[in-house]
């Protein structure tokens, strides 16, 4: 297991040249957004949303507001250099520390292998979503490749990507899954919440 302040660490360092290092196909983003049912009027968590890359993808569906929480305060200084919308709030904290609650979606976007305790974040989810609400676990690249990446220094605050059914069953005690895909170039889990 890795410890929260090595995450923090991590992304704080690299924050400034994230963007510049990281890019992401705005279809695919796109994609991600639309498996995650953001409509109009909703209110959706961007858990781990790192320097924003989903957050003009999601103010582009109309929601009522987005939150976006990040551990490190350095990536959320970068996202509200990018982003300016009365709609959208970020927030520098661990996911485990924000109180709010009744989100209609939850989405965690290239980030879920650095939550160690798969059952703890899915709990913590489910608490933050109204009933019905939808989460979304989403790679816009394949396990095989996610987990390549995570090689080298990264390894030190990521744990593997299992095969999606496997993680699927950190989030069945609290979801209803209703999609996943585990391909070469697409890994996803989705479910709601119990009404």
């Amino acid at each position: 297991m890795f410890e929260i302040e090595q995450v923090r660490g991590y992304f704080d360092e690299r924050a400034s040249q994230w963007d510049a290092v990281c890019s992401h196909d705005r279809y695919k983003l796109a994609a991600v957004v639309t498996l995650a049912r953001v409509t109009p009027g909703a209110r959706v968590l961007d858990i781990a949303c790192g320097t924003g890359v989903l957050f003009d993808e999601l103010l582009s569906r109309n929601p009522a507001s987005v939150l976006g929480v990040d551990l490190s305060p350095n990536m959320i200084a970068q996202a509200q250099q990018k982003h300016r919308d009365p709609r959208l709030q970020t927030l520098a904290a661990d996911l485990f520390d924000v109180e709010e609650t009744g989100f209609d979606t939850a989405i965690i976007y290239s980030a879920y292998p650095h939550f160690p305790d798969k059952q703890r974040l899915a709990q913590k989810v489910r608490a933050m979503l109204a009933p019905g609400g939808r989460f979304l676990i989403a790679h816009s690249e394949g396990r095989q490749t996610i987990n390549g990446r995570h090689g080298g220094s990264a390894s030190l605050i990521s744990t593997p990507l299992r095969p999606a059914r496997e993680e699927a069953a950190a989030w069945e005690p609290f979801f209803q899954i209703d999609m996943i895909a585990d391909t070469p170039d697409l890994y996803f889990i989705s479910g709601t919440a119990d009404k």
